[in-house]
């Protein structure tokens, strides 16, 4: 357990911005930074960090939280992980008991599966450079490869020694568990015989990580010459580890990415390593299977400019091919180098000096549509047939393409190429879009349905005050929203007022001593809430509830008005999201509106619009609330009820009327009834 001064501290140390810019690019916008979400595939940035607040939010798919929130969703750990990062980062020293044994077990699987893993990842690394086998075998294979000291530090290579279960045996008295060193995949039991032995036994070891820089798992290289024995064993699938969905080096690649604006793409663990330690540092690998739209999403947090470096060989064009389309379909601008033949990226960067091999990548790299033409039309030749299949292949990889302008530079550019008028390039382009589209329309579309739920979640939309350009559900969806649960507009903006302006002052009417109407100054917070408490009203929404009567314990007991981070860091999660959709503004005023067009846009934190808006939302609150309970009154009188009863109830009706037409009035509303 972490102590809690120490998880103060902690968070106190933490720098929001410092900490996601470090795995998502962010540009500063206002008082805000903005970038492209990492938990959904987005093309309009909608990722929002307020470092004054702390906080983040996802206008897009609604992930929002504070740095500790970011780290578990962002890395997969647990909070005492995500904590442990943080103090890491910030260099604090955290005090905690020694996890004993049993402690161990008691850990959730996924904690217990990044512990196993980094412990080996460690024992590997260590075989390599301190055990007689290890440097002998492992270490001499990595030097013939031309891999330097340094290098195989900085990646955390390692060696699993020639022995049945060497690992497993020094693992077990370690203190972890049969269970969980198989589920990692280090050990392979064989159920019939009992027996349990190192999955990379006799193997130089490659550690895949993940972009936080911490193993998920392994690949494994042998490196006798035994036909029986696969040349690369893998880690198998795990809640920690899915090869589809990591990119080899991207832990050490992505600010080299961000800072060239390019990633390089090979296919071998070997291949990345090898360009990195030659200054080629923007370069990922996909560790020998094929590409995935997640790992294309990976690389597109970071930039939308990617070039493959493939072998020459059928094979790799073959692969070269493939990810061409996805790459393209997702949006990205994709070039393709081709090394001689016999060659593949990790053989020509050591054969050619440095600048010469990043000239070389830099000046073969071209674009997908002359690579490929320029190699289909040399298989095709003259072959009419063949000549057709070329162009419905580079035409169906064009039809991929989101922006229409870049279809027609390419249909242009594919025209001169091949001969052939353009007017016929567009025909056969129509016709491909023309089947795609009739074809999406007959599978048609599944259209995802909620169920329904007591109150709407937190983020189904942010009211107007927010400013928020996160409402994508229209005029309907907020009308559905105010008929299924009429108070809940009314109660999130004064949640809001209480977050986002609580310390501000506001002036207000009141009815004073004599009788007569003056003005005050008051905190917003301390007139919201002694007017609501006054008034004995309450939230039907549980979260607004809570964050109302933190205020008002605050500010009836205490004297004074909550932290921010109480509900931030709140340990009811619900809480805490609900806050930080409510204290991120993501409405920014183009500078264009007054110094182009002259425009002069309100302040929305100006006394004037201040003032009328707490006004507004509390006689709001106030009229909803009313209205409910007249019509529950209404309900009452509908059920037979004792004579004395129903005039209570009539009574209690006409004074309730006459309070709403009281409010209405001063919110220049007509009452019907």
């Amino acid at each position: 357990m972490i102590k809690q001064e120490d998880i103060s501290k902690i968070l106190d140390a933490t720098e929001i911005v410092d900490v996601i810019n470090s795995f998502v690019p962010l540009r500063k916008r206002g008082v805000n930074y903005l970038g492209n979400c990492p938990f959904h595939n987005e093309k309009t940035p909608s990722f929002t960090v307020s470092p004054s607040k702390g906080i983040f939010k996802c206008f897009g798919c609604g992930e929002s939280g504070n740095a500790v929130n970011f780290i578990m969703k962002h890395e997969h750990y647990s909070y005492p992980e995500a904590l442990r990062f943080l103090a890491n980062k910030y260099g604090i020293e955290i005090k905690e008991e020694e996890l004993s044994n049993e402690a161990k077990t008691l850990q959730d699987e996924k904690d217990a599966l990044f512990h196993v893993t980094e412990f080996a990842q460690r024992y590997f690394a260590d075989n390599l450079f301190n055990d007689n086998e290890g440097r002998k075998i492992g270490l001499s294979y990595f030097i013939e490869r031309e891999i330097k000291e340094e290098t195989i530090k900085r990646w955390g290579l390692g060696y699993c020694k020639d022995n049945w279960a060497d690992f497993t045996e020094h693992a077990k008295k370690n203190g972890y568990t049969d269970e969980i060193l198989i589920k990692s995949g280090l050990t392979i039991a064989k159920e019939e015989s009992h027996v349990q032995y190192d999955r990379f036994r006799a193997r130089v070891m490659f550690p895949i990580y993940n972009i936080g820089g911490r193993p998920l798992g392994f690949t494994g290289r042998v490196l006798s010459s035994e036909k029986s024995k696969a040349k690369y064993v893998n880690s198998p699938e795990s809640e920690i580890y899915s090869k589809s969905k990591v990119l080899f080096g991207l832990h050490l690649a992505k600010n080299e990415i961000v800072k060239q604006d390019l990633c390089y793409l090979v296919e071998g663990n070997i291949d990345a390593i090898m360009l990195s330690q030659n200054n080629v540092e923007n370069v990922v690998a996909t560790s020998g299977t094929a590409l995935t739209i997640e790992q294309i999403r990976l690389i597109k947090r970071y930039t939308k400019n990617v070039t493959i470096l493939y072998d020459g060989d059928s094979a790799g064009i073959k692969a070269a091919f493939r990810a061409i389309d996805l790459f393209v379909e997702n949006g990205l601008n994709v070039k393709i180098v081709l090394f001689p033949d016999g060659e593949d990226p990790d053989s020509y960067c050591r054969k050619l000096p440095q600048d010469d091999f990043k000239a070389y990548i830099t000046d073969k790299a071209e674009n997908f549509i002359l690579f490929k033409t320029n190699l289909l039309l040399s298989d095709a030749k003259d072959d009419p047939f063949k000549r057709s299949a070329l162009i419905k292949e580079i035409i169906n990889t064009i039809s991929l393409i989101h922006d229409n302008i870049e279809k027609a530079a390419y249909i242009q550019q594919c025209s001169s190429i091949l001969n052939m008028k353009e007017e016929i390039l567009n025909n056969e382009l129509t016709k491909v879009l023309r089947d795609k589209y009739f074809r999406k329309k007959k599978e048609g579309r599944k259209e995802e349905t909620s169920s329904s739920t007591q109150t709407p979640p937190d983020d189904l939309f942010l009211d107007e005050d927010d400013g928020s350009s996160y409402i994508t559900n229209e005029k309907a969806k907020k009308q559905v929203i105010e008929e299924s649960f009429p108070d809940e507009y009314q109660e999130r903006k004064i949640i809001s007022l209480l977050l986002n302006y609580g310390d501000k002052q506001t002036t207000q009417t009141i009815i004073g001593e004599s009788g007569e109407k003056e003005e005050a100054s008051y905190l917003v917070a301390a007139y919201l809430v002694g007017e609501i408490a006054n008034d004995n009203l309450s939230f039907d929404n549980r979260l607004y509830q809570t964050i109302f009567q933190i205020y008002k314990d605050y500010i009836f007991e205490k004297g004074g008005l909550p932290e921010l981070s109480i509900f931030t860091n709140n340990q009811d999660s619900e809480v805490q999201k609900l806050a930080t959709s409510l204290l991120i503004n993501n409405y920014i005023v183009s500078d264009l509106w007054e110094k182009k067009w002259k425009i002069i846009i309100p302040d929305p934190e100006s006394e004037e619009k201040l003032n009328l808006n707490v006004k507004e939302s509390l006689l709001s609150f106030k009229l909803n609330k009313l209205e409910r309970k007249i019509i529950a009154i209404e309900e009452k009188l509908k059920d037979e009820v004792e004579y004395e009863d129903q005039l209570i109830l009539i009574s209690e009706q006409k004074i309730l009327r006459t309070l709403k037409q009281i409010i209405s009035s001063e919110l220049n509303r007509i009452v019907t009834k």
